[in-house]
């Protein structure tokens, strides 16, 4: 079973219906300003699954739901499209009837399983707390949601990495004799254990004798730390090599008549003459707190099987508390999970989507409209204000490396464009020049840019669209900076016979054609998402290799008029 898609309706700004397509997009960034609504999208998912519900500080998610925006909200509710097999539908039949639904209508529903489809959707009530499928045809409420616990139960786990409020309490009490499923960090140790030994539980340390119980302990630390010890070479948060956790078991009898078992874990530190130091997780730095959560969460949790795959990760400013490189090197561990499970992230960090891993047509932005719904709009399709614009596409420029300390660039001559697709355009047809393209964020921005350049002492020469909006701030910049200056660095795309030519129009119309059949895109697809689609490519090189020559023959006209 793998989810295909999410739906959320009047999940507090969320009026929806707003779905989350992840079947598709194994990767999805998340970029916005603050207070944009990109956590309320990350919580409405994680409370589809109701293994959830009291995880993320004891259940934040499924705090406060109503849309504050309105007087009277309508029940939140968040939907799921599943794929599954017959037989999946088969099982989950057998499984809601051991939770207690009746065999009877259960026989009913075994009955229909030649009409069972090889999707469903299930949509959860977050005010009843109850599911409900939509394609199934019998209407038992109560046999519903029990049938619908069971398929999701068989789903992939979601799970929800956010700022530090899942804390990791100083001692883990071992409740239950796991015959129920554990909840929480109990949960979480105990699948440590089961990874260590499949025989092993965390539930038989009580009924142990107290030697064996060391020697399972000994088994289990050294599992953790070998874990642990191989994902800190990745991220490297300091300059030790490696790090070492412990495992002990305590029993409480201060209170009379009960006897309450605990697991403790503590890191050891090791100073240079050689003695350790012993600190609660807690009392380490963010970064490491936010490491730790991490990688248990990511090694040992309970839902995630260790073949399986389309897990769904949601994480809420991931790495916040990291250095840059460790921020680079966690960039590099989301794209790999992405490989074989469902990545979705909330960021403000332009380390967080290097374009050389993160392709910028799967960045989405959060934005508000007027009435405060909350939306989820491809960065190609964003129209927000321009103070909102540069608020929420600060990281995308960052990640592209437009800022001051770029001292690369003065090693080439760079051509300032008037946005991000444009330095595709140039980027991917100058076909071999020493040339480099510096995107602004706007026709009007160009000119800021230029007094950077004009500081850091690097050839340059900026363009502009030639339509009445590149003329104008063409104009604008010419005013700014005197004519010997626009004469000897602007330009303007010429002509070439046109009476308005745009950067689109260097493309013959066959070969936009060619581009958007070739990569498999919608007729209608726009100019924006066509050249962007074909910079993050994986055959890139093959299909420019086709373009026409009169196309090419435009792009050598542009480039001989901008003297480079």
């Amino acid at each position: 079973m793998r989810y295909r898609s999410f739906t959320i309706e009047n999940y507090r700004a969320i009026t929806g219906p707003l779905t989350i397509e992840i079947a598709k997009n194994p990767l999805l960034p998340i970029i916005g300003i603050n207070e944009s609504g990109k956590t309320t999208i990350l919580h409405a998912i994680f409370a589809f699954d109701s293994f959830n519900d009291t995880l993320n500080d004891n259940g934040r998610h499924l705090k406060d739901t109503a849309n504050l925006y309105k007087t009277s909200s309508p029940t939140p509710r968040i939907s799921a499209i599943i794929d599954l097999s017959r037989d999946d539908l088969l099982e989950a039949i057998d499984g809601a009837v051991a939770a207690g639904a009746a065999a009877d209508v259960a026989a009913r529903y075994r009955r229909k399983r030649k009409q069972f489809p090889d999707s469903v959707t299930i949509t959860r009530d977050l005010t009843t707390r109850k599911y409900s499928i939509r394609e199934v045809p019998f209407a038992e409420v109560e046999f519903n949601d029990e049938f619908s616990r069971d398929i999701i139960g068989g789903s992939p786990y979601i799970l929800f990495f956010d700022d530090f409020r899942d804390s990791i309490d100083e001692r883990i009490e071992i409740v239950g004799d796991g015959k129920n499923p554990a909840s929480g960090w109990l949960a979480i140790v105990e699948q440590l254990f089961r990874r260590t030994e499949k025989n092993l539980s965390v539930f038989d340390l009580s009924k142990m004798e107290e030697r064996q119980r060391k020697s399972v302990l000994a088994k289990v630390k050294k599992r953790l730390n070998e874990t642990l010890t191989k994902e800190w070479q990745n991220f490297r948060l300091d300059d030790s090599d490696a790090l070492e956790i412990s495992i002990d078991f305590e029993r409480d009898t201060s209170v009379a008549g009960q006897t309450r078992d605990y697991l403790k874990l503590e890191v050891i530190e090791t100073d240079a003459s050689g003695d350790k130091h012993y600190f609660f997780v807690r009392d380490r730095s963010k970064g490491f707190f936010w490491f730790f959560n991490f990688v248990m969460k990511l090694e040992f949790n309970p839902k995630v099987i260790a073949d399986d795959d389309n897990t769904i990760y949601l994480l809420d400013e991931p790495g916040s508390y990291l250095h840059a490189s460790a921020q680079s090197k966690l960039c590099a561990k989301l794209r790999q999970l992405s490989r074989a499970n469902r990545v979705i992230y909330c960021t403000h960090s332009h380390y967080l989507l290097d374009p050389e891993l993160i392709p910028l047509s799967s960045i989405k932005v959060a934005d508000k409209d007027a009435s405060g719904n909350v939306k989820l709009i491809p960065i190609h399709e964003h129209k927000g204000n321009i103070t909102d614009r540069r608020s929420a596409f600060q990281p995308v420029i960052d990640a592209l490396h437009i800022k001051p300390f770029l001292l690369d660039l003065t090693a080439q001559r760079v051509i300032v464009t008037e946005g991000v697709y444009d330095y595709y355009a140039f980027e991917m047809f100058k076909f071999g020049r020493n040339v480099t393209a510096l995107p602004s964020v706007g026709a009007g921005s160009v000119k800021y840019l230029v007094s950077l350049l004009l500081a850091w002492r690097v050839s340059f020469c900026a363009v502009w669209d030639n339509d009445s909006a590149g003329r104008q701030a063409c104009e604008d910049a010419e005013a700014a900076f005197g004519p010997e200056m626009a004469t000897k660095y602007f330009f303007l795309l010429p002509l070439g016979g046109r009476k308005k030519r745009r950067l689109e129009d260097l493309f013959d119309e066959k070969d936009s054609d060619m581009l958007r059949d070739r990569m498999g895109l919608p007729g209608n697809s726009s100019f924006e998402k066509t050249i962007a689609s074909l910079f993050f490519h994986p055959t890139r090189t093959e299909i420019i290799n086709d373009v026409s020559r009169a196309t090419k023959n435009n792009f050598d006209e542009v480039f001989a008029h901008l003297q480079v």
